[in-house]
């Protein structure tokens, strides 16, 4: 059995590596999320219709129906 890191006390740089490589681990993305709004100097509040619509305008697809 293999020992889980310790993403709370990883380097954020080392963690967004990490989830990068190891892209099903739904703990990391949610700890690295976590801590990079925890980082953000200016958190901007989104609903869920202002998000997709960003993602749309970011990426140019068309949102899923």
């Amino acid at each position: 059995m293999t020992t889980q890191p310790n993403f709370q006390q990883m380097p954020i740089t080392q963690l967004k590596a990490y989830v990068l490589a190891h892209r099903n681990d739904d703990e990391a993305f949610h700890v690295y999320i976590d801590r990079r709004r925890a980082a953000s100097p200016n958190p901007v509040p989104m609903t869920i219709d202002e998000a997709e619509a960003e993602l749309q305008r970011r990426f140019g697809q068309e949102p899923q129906l």
